[in-house]
């Protein structure tokens, strides 16, 4: 019989192999790749709580994982993990919110992903940084106009 694999466990497995595959890789630049724990970090909330998470910019639908290195034609990675499970669902597990985000990063140059497991997750990242690196411009850390 087959063990279901958690969401967390399937994306654990990809940060972890993806910091170990491009360790040695001097155009990934670490610091721009993370999770954005929206679901987990709500678990168990208040009212008041979540609604000053939204006064400070909490957004939900929000994927995953981002990943803000420019690369051939796109901005940044926006990836969406999914349980292999999750795929046989109506509109593949997506919310609507997670659906309308992915169609925001699209519309912005972004290149969005949903994956089904950490095996999806780590060959779109390699597709992902098979592009080119590019900068788009460098502004002033201390950017006031």
């Amino acid at each position: 019989m087959k063990q279901n694999i958690s969401e967390h466990s399937e994306q654990a497995t990809f940060i972890d192999s993806v910091l170990w595959l491009y360790k040695n890789d001097s155009t990934f630049i670490r610091p721009l790749l993370f999770a954005v724990p929206n679901g987990a970090y709500l678990g168990g909330r208040s009212a008041l709580q979540y609604a000053k998470l939204k006064k400070e910019g909490f957004l939900n639908g929000v994927s995953d994982v981002l990943y803000l290195q420019a690369r051939g034609p796109y901005h940044y990675l926006a990836l969406e993990m999914k349980t292999q499970e999750r795929r046989r669902e109506r509109d593949g597990g997506l919310s609507v919110d997670q659906a309308d985000f992915i169609q925001s990063v699209s519309m912005a140059g972004g290149f969005p992903v949903i994956c089904y497991g950490a095996e999806e997750a780590i060959a779109a990242f390699a597709n992902y940084m098979s592009f080119e690196t590019r900068i788009i411009a460098r502004a002033p850390w201390n950017a006031i106009a």
